[in-house]
């Protein structure tokens, strides 16, 4: 790939992948999400990923429960995000892990492979490929450090698999490096976590009643405040490439407005 690289501008990218929910917890999703490395890099990003770092802002959906600080947060880490909303992509599979556990013939060794090795790979590929012939692309990949990806060795096999597929279908992206991060190291990973928590309330679309939690309710609340109020976030929304896969050859793509539509209406109305 090398001598290419060298006869054609190169666009660099990273990507950073995310899960949210896992098993018995649906929806389960993975995502994806593509940044150019200039804009990644620029000082309005990297100053967010200063106070990251330091621990003095945090953006955990899992654990909002409507605090104002932490509102406030989020709301900011948006509206950064979505000033450069022409430039971001995302990719987001709900993957059906009780079709998977199912299978009896296979180990959670097994279920683990297809889940956090063959759906990221199908993510990333989609973000990284089918740009302009006169362009190539290097890719830098960030992944949560997990143990369950540290088991499989996902930075190591991402990479591998990635160029494979670049080489053999004759496609003019590289990826460059794959490295996992622990919490609050890198800002496109919380993004990417953050994204994928207000997707999942989107789709569980919960009825609110007097006995629902007060985390719930509070997600539910700033979900809809972001879509009603900021129309650029909610055209991201609407946007995004969103796959369902329950065991079949394909994912099946979907439109995610949608979703959009009945979290709207059962929320608004």
């Amino acid at each position: 790939m090398s001598h290419l690289f060298n006869t054609f501008y190169t666009r660099e990218i990273d990507v950073f992948f995310d899960e949210s929910g896992k098993e018995k917890d649906r929806p389960n999703l993975l995502g994806a999400l593509s940044i150019p490395k200039r804009i990644y890099k620029s000082d309005e990003i990297q100053y967010l990923n200063y106070f990251l770092r330091k621990k003095v802002v945090k953006f955990h959906w899992k654990t909002y429960n409507g605090n104002p600080y932490a509102k406030e947060n989020i709301l900011n880490l948006l509206e950064v995000f979505v000033l450069h909303k022409e430039f971001i992509k995302l990719n987001v599979i709900n993957y059906h892990y009780g079709y998977l556990k199912g299978q009896e013939l296979f180990s959670k060794t097994d279920r683990d492979a297809t889940i956090y090795s063959k759906l990221p790979e199908r993510l990333i590929y989609g973000l990284i490929r089918g740009y302009g012939s006169e362009m190539n692309i290097s890719s830098s990949i960030y992944i949560d450090k997990s143990t369950e990806y540290e088991a499989l060795k996902l930075d190591e096999t991402l990479v591998s698999t990635l160029n494979s597929h670049s080489l053999y279908r004759g496609e003019k992206f590289y990826a460059k490096e794959c490295n996992m991060y622990p919490k609050n190291q890198e800002i496109g990973l919380e993004l990417t976590d953050l994204l994928l928590g207000i997707i999942r309330t989107i789709i569980k679309n919960p009825i609110i009643k007097d006995t629902t939690s007060k985390i719930e309710k509070e997600k539910v609340g700033l979900t809809i405040e972001l879509i009603n109020k900021n129309d650029r976030f909610k055209e991201i929304l609407s946007n995004i490439k969103y796959y369902e896969w329950r065991g079949n050859k394909e994912l099946n793509a979907v439109n995610f407005s949608d979703y959009i539509s009945a979290f709207i209406i059962e929320q608004n109305y």
